[in-house]
């Protein structure tokens, strides 16, 4: 999985938060305007977002998103989420039963149809470029050099620590987006990984916005905040952070497996009881390829992803902070290029005296990751995967 890993060097100077406390009121800096508040374009589709332009190593018209709420940017990622899974069937509706997938392939591309047709619209409603558009040109040139030998997981883009297509077209090439907050104003947030490492610029600073795009951090600048959450240890019996790309062959294609759980982080208590932005995830993922004109390419083919016990049909168990049984059982099987499912936790941050995060945690042969193609089906202990 790709890494993003800043150096303690780079910290000297910086405001550095760790325990996710970066929600502190800034004074706001006179030398700083609302310019960049101002130079929008509306989408069309959600009347909620702007799209704008910073300075940064993106070369696009506009190359961040402007959000008035971590909730609007959840419930976005849900709609479009929603769209895309109607655009599909109504695509399928068209299509006559149980035909090849190479016969559908050929119907897909005379009618203009792709699985991500719906994000692209809303890219270029906003003139946007998106970190989904950055990956998919990554990957398109990654998958070129792949032959019939293994592959690694380490060098293919699609294995961004974000995962979600829709994700993805909300945040910039470089994983950045503003967000509004009523305590702080509009807060720029650049993603480091997904376990809550990010840095932060206040005040509408649009200089160091810059420097922090473009990889340089500004050092004794209050309106920058570095935020590394304290690493929680997995117990003796319960893993909370777990990882696994695997590649399989089937025949003449191929599929991804991706397997991931992670803890939630940041903290809102605008409402009560306060809430985690984002939520401990357990994920499960299906990716198919074949090769066209001699080129392997993500394609359409029938696979299927799934969350359960030691049996498809089994519900699987995790516990919330290790403490708490829940059972799981989630199933999709369809002719798409990925698959995705996921579980979320419950959000809310537990009060002083009981476990900090209602975080998915693991125990041994309790909980698997299911990934078929054709014959081939692999139900994976998440307990077993590496905690990286």
């Amino acid at each position: 999985m790709k890494k993003i890993i800043l150096s303690l060097s780079f910290l000297a100077g910086l405001v550095l938060v760790s325990c996710e406390s970066a929600d502190q009121p800034q004074e706001q800096n006179a030398n700083n305007d609302n310019s960049l508040m101002r130079r929008q374009r509306q989408s069309s589709m959600f009347n909620y977002i702007q799209s704008t332009r910073i300075e940064s190593d993106v070369n696009c018209e506009n190359n961040i998103l402007i959000f008035p709420s971590w909730r609007h940017y959840w419930e976005t990622i849900d709609r479009l989420d929603q769209m895309v899974e109607r655009d599909c069937n109504a695509f399928d509706s068209t299509v006559p039963n149980n035909i090849s997938e190479e016969r559908y392939d050929i119907l897909a591309d005379a009618a203009g149809f792709d699985e991500d047709n719906v994000l692209r619209r809303f890219e270029t409603d906003l003139a946007f470029c998106s970190l989904r558009s950055k990956i998919e040109l990554l990957e398109t040139a990654w998958l070129d050099r792949q032959g019939d030998r293994e592959w690694d997981a380490n060098s293919d883009p699609d294995n961004h620590f974000i995962d979600d297509q829709a994700e993805r077209t909300l945040l910039s090439p470089n994983a950045e987006v503003i967000v509004g907050d009523e305590r702080r104003g509009y807060v720029y947030y650049k993603f480091l990984d997904d376990e809550g490492s990010r840095i932060e610029v206040l005040n509408n600073d649009r200089d160091a916005i810059s420097q922090v795009s473009r990889g340089r951090i500004p050092t004794g600048n209050p309106n920058v905040v570095v935020v590394r959450p304290d690493k929680e240890s997995d117990s003796n019996k319960c893993k909370n952070k777990v990882t696994q790309i695997t590649y399989e062959v089937s025949g003449a294609d191929r599929f991804k497996r991706k397997s991931k759980v992670r803890r939630a982080w940041g903290t809102n208590c605008l409402n009560n009881p306060c809430t985690s932005i984002f939520p401990s995830k357990v994920i499960a993922i299906t990716k198919g390829y074949k090769k066209k004109n001699g080129k392997w390419r993500s394609r359409k083919m029938l696979i299927a992803a799934g969350i359960n016990g030691p049996g498809q049909n089994i519900p699987g168990l995790t516990y919330v902070d290790c403490i708490e049984e829940r059972g799981i059982r989630l199933f999709e099987e369809r002719k798409r290029r990925k698959i995705r499912v996921v579980a979320k936790s419950t959000t809310n941050i537990a009060p002083i005296g009981t476990p900090r995060r209602y975080n998915f945690s693991l125990q041994d042969n309790k909980l698997f990751s299911y990934h078929k193609r054709g014959n081939l089906i692999i139900n994976k202990d998440y307990y077993d995967m590496p905690g990286n």
